[in-house]
């Protein structure tokens, strides 16, 4: 039977069937998820276990203990995992050499400043040595907080790491990570996570800068994670609870800065592909509902966790230092990426594709694909040096808009004020 408008007759449904993803589940429902659901444990969780202080490492691995063999860790993100732990490990030795580097610098400078001070001034000599002393003990005081209180990295010494996290993951994740898929999947998964990068498609899309890395999945890795924990979940018949630290918005249903859940498509998704229903959490969600596990963890814990989070979340920035070595080294290796950042910044931030075949004098058939890989590796050289901090955003990086060419690069905002702080013709380049 057709409806007077040509249609099916299917019957009437409530508000939810058709929108499941736009019902916000009631607390009791989550922390029933928590009892039996798979959980389900992204790459930046793990990683946050080196970021926090001991005590809440050791509350979030009782939590993950007692979830059981529910507990379980896609492939792609302990492939995550492993590819970035080191640079997490010793990113608190790194934060401390570069401030100590800092304070070194500035005292140096606040010496040699009241030394020229007092001989302008015909300051008496016991006057300015008393207050050279004053700030050489003020920066030893800072000197020795530091070195202090930063924890040392575990040494790393044939191979092999004797640290506390390492040992007890690998107890506690024996047969629960997920198993390397095959190579056929593994490639249409790629072209599928590109795909939704352009398209802007949930998981991961926000990462589409990612496309011209040096990563082996490119701008897919999220969308990997993604489809590895649809898969888990339609094998075992469980309800999903993924705990992530990613907050951006190719994840989570967010209005302002609540975090409503996740995002609408995804919990269409896998309800299209299993029937199952998705939750999402952050370490400090599922940190603040570890009682319904019976588990008792600190307070201080909890808000250890939303520290981390915080942090995690701001990205640092570049220093005029930072950006001059990038562009001197791509200047030095022959790199004409260094004139395209240059042009961005001249014209606020981005640079068309046009301008950068005419920069590099680039044939009409020219592909810039891995384009940024010279500056994205020159950068990590730069951080592994300490003199680029951690999480900067990418110097260079690919815009798309509905294709897998790129359509234009941007550079981060810092970047334009350092490059444009002197220079009088800025923004006169259109891109």
């Amino acid at each position: 039977m057709e409806t007077s408008h040509g249609s099916p007759e299917r019957g009437n449904v409530g508000i939810y069937e058709a929108f499941p993803g736009y019902r916000l589940p009631a607390d009791a429902e989550i922390d029933g998820a928590l009892k039996t659901a798979l959980v389900a444990i992204d790459a930046n969780v793990l990683l946050n276990l080196y970021r926090y202080n001991e005590e809440t490492t050791k509350d979030l691995l009782r939590v993950f203990e007692m979830i059981g063999d529910r507990l379980w860790v896609p492939h792609q993100a302990i492939r995550e995992f492993w590819r970035n732990r080191m640079s997490v490990l010793t990113s608190r030795e790194t934060a401390a050499s570069q401030a100590l580097a800092a304070f070194a610098k500035h005292r140096r400078a606040t010496e040699d400043a009241i030394r020229q001070w007092a001989k302008a001034t015909a300051i008496d000599v016991a006057y300015r040595d008393e207050k050279i002393a004053k700030a050489q003990s003020m920066y030893e005081e800072l000197e020795e907080s530091v070195s202090s209180s930063t924890p040392a990295a575990p040494a790393v010494l044939g191979g092999s790491c004797d640290e506390p996290v390492l040992v007890e993951l690998e107890q506690l994740l024996a047969g629960k990570v997920g198993a390397e898929p095959d190579q056929d999947w593994w490639q249409d998964a790629i072209k599928e996570g590109g795909r939704r990068a352009v398209a802007k498609e949930p998981p991961g899309y926000l990462d589409a800068e990612k496309a011209n890395s040096d990563l082996p999945e490119g701008a897919a890795g999220d969308y990997l994670v993604w489809s590895q924990v649809m898969s888990e979940s339609a094998r075992r018949g469980l309800d999903v609870v993924l705990v992530t630290g990613d907050e951006k918005e190719d994840w989570w249903w967010r209005h302002r800065s609540e975090f409503l859940g996740p995002r609408t498509e995804l919990v269409t998704e896998l309800r299209k592909l299993s029937g199952r229903q998705l939750y999402l959490m952050r370490p400090v969600d599922l940190l603040r509902r570890a009682s319904v596990l019976e588990i008792v963890v600190r307070s201080e814990s909890v808000d250890d966790a939303a520290r981390v989070s915080r942090q995690t979340q701001e990205k640092p920035l570049w220093s005029a230092e930072g950006i001059a070595q990038l562009l001197e080294r791509l200047d030095v290796e022959g790199w004409e990426q260094a004139d395209v950042i240059r042009a961005a910044a001249r014209s606020g931030g981005t640079v068309d594709r046009r301008v950068v075949y005419e920069i590099g004098s680039y044939d009409d058939d020219r592909m810039l694909r891995g384009f940024t890989k010279p500056t994205a590796r020159i950068t990590r050289d730069l951080q592994a040096e300490g003199v680029v901090p951690e999480g900067v955003q990418a110097a260079l990086a690919p815009i798309y808009q509905g294709s897998v060419k790129a359509a234009a690069f941007r550079i981060p905002a810092e970047l334009v004020a350092i490059l444009t702080a002197d220079d009088p013709d800025a923004d006169d380049e259109t891109s």
